[in-house]
C-alpha cells in the first residue's frame, strides 16, 4: 500500500511549502510529482494536502501520514548508511594513536582482536602524547586517538575506561595510601594545563586537601626517571608504571579515600564512521578491562 519513493515525495514536499519547489529539489517534473500525491491520496483514502494558492499545507490526518513518513524515511537511510559503511570496512586502513602508556602496554592485544574481529582492516598504530594526539585528529591525520580528558563530564558514548591512580616512589610505599597522605609527599606532577594533573587537582580540591607540588615535568618518562632517582614522588596510572613496578624499578600504592581516576576517551576525526568508530570503541574497551591493576 505505502510506496518508500512516494514517501520520501511526501516529505520532502512537506519540507518545501510547494509543489514546484519539491520538484526542483527532487529533479522530476510538477506533474509526475502531482500524480504521485493523487495517487498516494487514493491509496490511504484521505486528502494529505490542502492546495493552497501559493504551496501546500498538511490537512490533519496528512500530519499524521507524515510522522510515519519521516520515521520510516529516517530508518531506512540509517539502514542504507550501515550497509554502506559494513561494505566500506574491506580492505581499510585504520590510523589509531595511542598516548604513551597506552601504546606500551596494549598495542599487541589491539592488533590482536583486530585481526580477528577485522580480518579485513589494516591497522597502523601511532604512538602520540595527548597534545600531539588531538593535533593529528584536528588534521586528520589519524582517524582515531586514544586520549585523556582532563576536566568535564565523562560522555559515555566516547569514554572507554576510568584508570585509578597511584601514588609511584623510588622507596618502599605502603600498599595503599590516602589521597591526605600523599598529598604530603614531595610531588613531582604535570603542568597545571595537562589532562591528568587536572583530575588529580580536581579530586584534591574536592577533599579538600593540598598537594605539595615541589617540582612540575612536562613528559611521563621525565617524570619517572625523577622519580627513580629520588627526586620525589608522583601520581600516574597502573599502565604507566606497570613495567618499572614488576622490574622492581619503582613502587606504587593504590590511592584511596578518596580513588580517584584518569579519563580514557577515544577520540575520532570528523570523517571518522561512527558505526567503525563504535566498534574501535567497544574493541578498546574490551582491551582495556582484561588488564587488572594490583588490588588496594
Amino acid at each position: 500500500m505505502l510506496d518508500l519513493r512516494r514517501l520520501r515525495y511526501l516529505v520532502t514536499i512537506a519540507d518545501c511549502g510547494s509543489m514546484s519547489a519539491a520538484a526542483r529539489q527532487l529533479g522530476i517534473a510538477q506533474p509526475a510529482l502531482s500524480h504521485h500525491v493523487i495517487e498516494l491520496e487514493r491509496l490511504v483514502g484521505f486528502q494529505v494536502f490542502h492546495r493552497l494558492a501559493r504551496g501546500v499545507k498538511m490537512t490533519e490526518k496528512g500530519e499524521v501520514l507524515l510522522g510515519h513518513a519521516r520515521a520510516i524515511v529516517e530508518m531506512v537511510r540509517q539502514a542504507e548508511a550501515e550497509i554502506r559503511t559494513i561494505g566500506s570496512m574491506d580492505e581499510r586502513v585504520i590510523r589509531l594513536s595511542l598516548i604513551p602508556s597506552w601504546a606500551t602496554t596494549f598495542t599487541p592485544s589491539i592488533i590482536s582482536k583486530v585481526a580477528r574481529s577485522l580480518p579485513n582492516v589494516s591497522l597502523r598504530v601511532i604512538e602520540a602524547r595527548n597534545e600531539e594526539s588531538l593535533r593529528l585528529i584536528g588534521l586528520a591525520k589519524v582517524d582515531m586517538a586514544v586520549g585523556l580528558q582532563g576536566s568535564g563530564e565523562d560522555t559515555a558514548d566516547d569514554l572507554i575506561i576510568k584508570e585509578s591512580l597511584f601514588a609511584v616512589s623510588a622507596q618502599p610505599i605502603s600498599q595503599s595510601l590516602t589521597l591526605d597522605e600523599v598529598g604530603k609527599l614531595d610531588l613531582i606532577l604535570p603542568p597545571r594545563d595537562n589532562p591528568l594533573r587536572t583530575s588529580i587537582d580536581n579530586a584534591a580540591e574536592r577533599a579538600g586537601i593540598a598537594l605539595n607540588v615541589t617540582m612540575e615535568i612536562d613528559g611521563q618518562d621525565t617524570i619517572k626517571r625523577a622519580v627513580g632517582a629520588g627526586m620525589g614522588a608522583t601520581i600516574l596510572s597502573w599502565n604507566s608504571i606497570r613495567q618499572e613496578c614488576e622490574a622492581g624499578r619503582l613502587k606504587a600504592a593504590h590511592i584511596t579515600e578518596p580513588v580517584i581516576y584518569r579519563s580514557i576517551h577515544l577520540l575520532k576525526s570528523k570523517d571518522m564512521d561512527q558505526r567503525i568508530f563504535n566498534v574501535f570503541r567497544d574493541l578498546l574497551r574490551d582491551v582495556a578491562g582484561g588488564v587488572l591493576s594490583p588490588d588496594p
